[in-house]
Formats: structure tokens, C-alpha cells, sequence
């Protein structure tokens, strides 16, 4: 049982040593690109939100 254990992390850590990981430049451009689309998300969902609320105001 131990050593098919053993063997399981020495497979993960080979097989992370395979991996391309992505240069920190493209790490920072993707974070920036998600923060800016959630950012543009929110103040959009918000007017929405906002009108909506505004419009079933005036139902009542």
C-alpha cells in the first residue's frame, strides 16, 4: 500500500516536470484581462440591476 503511494507522488512529480508553464508576463496579462472583464461585467450587471429595480418601482 506505502509503495503505491510513493510511486503515485513520484508520477505527479514527474509529470509536473513535463508541464510548460506559462512565463510570469502572461500570468500578469491574463489576471489583468479577467480583473478588467469582471470589473466591466459588474458595472454593467449593476445598470441593470438599477433599471430593473427602477422599472418594477413604478409596477407598484
Amino acid at each position: 500500500m506505502l509503495a503505491r503511494i510513493v510511486r503515485y507522488f513520484q508520477e505527479a512529480r514527474a509529470e509536473l516536470a513535463r508541464v510548460t508553464w506559462p512565463a510570469r508576463e502572461q500570468v500578469v496579462e491574463g489576471t489583468q484581462a479577467i480583473l478588467v472583464f469582471t470589473l466591466v461585467a459588474m458595472v454593467i450587471l449593476g445598470l441593470y440591476d438599477t433599471v430593473f429595480r427602477f422599472l418594477v418601482g413604478l409596477l407598484r
